[in-house]
């Protein structure tokens, strides 16, 4: 009789242990999924503030050059 209890007990013991790896690998792959969709918000974002500032450098960089164009067209003392 007490082989029995020891046997049903080591069943149970080792159903639950199953069961509590189960939940662990699959709250591990969920966690991941909610990561990677994280991390894609947050490289889109990064990248739309990079095109951003690239589009600004762009517009300021047009306006140097119309500066600097304009400055070599009218006639200076200090260019002669």
């Amino acid at each position: 009789m007490p082989w029995g209890i020891f046997i049903f007990i080591s069943v149970i013991v080792g159903i639950a242990l199953l069961c509590f790896t189960a939940i662990a690998i699959v709250s591990l792959i969920v966690g991941k999924g909610k990561k990677s969709r994280g991390s894609d918000a947050e490289d889109a974002r990064l990248m739309q503030e990079i095109h951003q500032g690239m589009m600004r450098m762009e517009k300021r960089i047009e306006a140097l050059e119309t500066i600097v164009i304009e400055h070599e067209k009218t006639p200076s003392k200090n260019h002669e």
